[in-house]
């Protein structure tokens, strides 16, 4: 990658907008051990996630739970609510939610043995907090001694000015909007080799002592990775499968997160349309309404669809800032891979403010959307995954659709 593939507007793209609704926030193989001599037994790569309320009171965030240990031992702590983010690259946990006097992590270091800090920034704020390893299993997959960041951790509170630059903090569960969040997009790492040759992008330190912290370049075996990339199968892609909903939404919506392409029998490509995306960016081409949008992304972690800056009229109630159209808009896009494969999506737009004060218990919606802060982008948020399987294959990695990156629906 050329440049960070982090989506900043994953966990925090409807803080503005939804305060008053108090929160914001090489292939895998498909085998497993084996019994008694007999065949390879298929290891379970399905996971439960859930859309709910979350920790944080909020809407349309989609979350799952995470074991991790301490490298190479059985101390060991799950934690829940962690939201599930096809928009960045790597696990990230609150400090908060971390038991930290039973769960010792080391941390990870730089190349003169300083510990990593990083600093993520958002459209809105930023997190900070230490690169630490840690053995990570979700489902029956595992991974060992994974770099992953520990947001808000009370042994670091300096923060450089050019990484608090881009806002308020958001370094606990409220202002966050979860216990953590995996990122389980395209890329393999966070940044990749932009960071480890150049400091330009902000986002790993180090903190020697208690000294300053000075941005550091890092190897890419040391920078924070996409967790479900590091397994040892089922390591080359994802599928999130949620159902659909009503058009009033539902009070909560139970779906899989299912690892591999091709390497089991739960996931098959099957008949769904390979959308290659651009290798540096993980970005395609959304055409709506005669207007392409170029940076267009399919990310889970953004609560809404995020498309236009004046489409629509913009709600003045409970969904402040969001679109309020004074009917419902049945719309439809074309999404452009880089190959030139283009399919189109049909969806529905309705008036958030209306959608929202008649299903107050309500935290799962598929139509609802938001102008976006970038002209060119079309961010396809988890509206879109709701009645879908959609699938996420990692940069350079073998699958039975082709060699990612790729989304396929």
């Amino acid at each position: 990658m050329s440049a960070p593939a982090f989506r900043g507007a994953s966990v925090v793209a409807l803080c503005a907008t939804l305060l008053a609704l108090g929160g914001c926030g090489g292939g895998g193989g498909g085998g497993g051990g084996s019994s008694g001599g007999g065949p390879a037994q298929p290891i379970q790569n399905t996971q439960p996630v859930i859309v709910d309320a979350g920790p944080a009171d909020t809407v349309n965030l989609l979350f799952t739970s995470v074991t991790i240990c301490a490298p190479g031992s059985s101390s060991c702590q799950t934690i829940d609510h962690i939201q599930v983010d096809t928009g960045s690259s790597g696990l990230r946990i609150l400090a908060s939610a971390l038991n930290s006097a039973a769960l010792s992590l080391p941390a990870q270091t730089d190349a003169a043995g300083a510990p990593v800090v990083e600093c993520i920034q958002f459209v809105d704020g930023y997190s900070w907090g230490p690169v630490k390893l840690a053995d990570v299993r979700i489902a029956g997959e595992s991974a060992g001694a994974v770099p992953i960041q520990v947001i808000g951790d009370p042994a670091y509170p300096r923060v450089p000015a050019n990484c608090s630059s881009s806002g308020p903090p958001e370094n606990t569960v409220a202002t966050f909007g979860a216990n953590g969040i995996l990122g389980v997009g395209n890329f393999l790492q966070d940044c990749g080799a932009a960071c480890v040759s150049s400091t330009s992008y902000g986002l790993y330190y180090a903190c020697p002592g208690s000294a300053t912290c000075q941005p550091t370049t890092l190897a890419l075996a040391k920078q924070v990775p996409n967790p479900a990339a590091m397994f040892g199968s089922d390591n080359n892609g994802l599928i999130i499968d949620l159902p659909a909903l009503p058009p009033s939404g539902a009070a909560t919506a139970s779906g899989s997160l299912i690892f591999g392409i091709g390497t089991q029998s739960d996931n098959a490509l099957g008949t769904a349309t390979v959308i290659p995306v651009d290798p540096q960016t993980g970005n395609v081409v959304t055409v709506y309404n005669g207007v392409s949008y170029t940076d267009s992304f399919f990310d889970s972690g953004s609560s809404a669809l995020f498309f236009g800056t004046s489409l629509f009229p913009i709600c003045t109630g409970a969904a402040s800032g969001l679109y309020c159209p004074p009917s419902v808009q049945t719309l439809s896009a074309a999404v452009h891979g880089v190959n030139g494969v283009a399919i189109t999506v049909t969806f529905s737009i309705t008036n958030a403010d209306t959608l929202f004060s008649s299903n107050p218990s309500f935290t799962a919606f598929n139509d609802f959307a938001a102008p976006s802060s970038d002209s060119t982008s079309f961010d396809w948020g988890l509206p879109f995954f709701y009645g879908r399987r959609v699938y996420t294959a990692f940069e350079g990695r073998s699958t039975s659709g082709g060699t990612g990156p790729y989304v396929a629906f």
